[in-house]
């Protein structure tokens, strides 16, 4: 699959990956998390955002979107338990 990026393109992935990675906390960091960071890293390249700060950027949000804590569902819980 990356064999259809030139060079600096791959260059610019390994790079952003390596730093992404870095920002893993040690408790956190699996083979699945490092997955999704390079995948859409590969979804950046694809979609013709080629660049390093490109690539940084896709691998942090994919990062930041799997360390986030799932959002709290309060009020339908809320609800369901004053209904009762």
């Amino acid at each position: 699959m990356l064999t259809e990026f030139d060079q600096t393109t791959i260059a610019n992935m390994t790079a952003a990956l390596e730093y992404v990675c870095k920002k893993i906390p040690a408790d956190r960091d699996t083979h699945e998390l490092r997955k999704l960071i390079g995948d859409a890293m590969i979804r950046s390249a694809t979609s013709g955002r080629l660049s390093y700060d490109e690539f940084q950027n896709a691998g942090l949000k994919a990062l930041e979107s799997n360390l986030r804590p799932p959002k709290s569902n309060w009020f339908a819980q809320l609800f369901a338990t004053n209904r009762g």
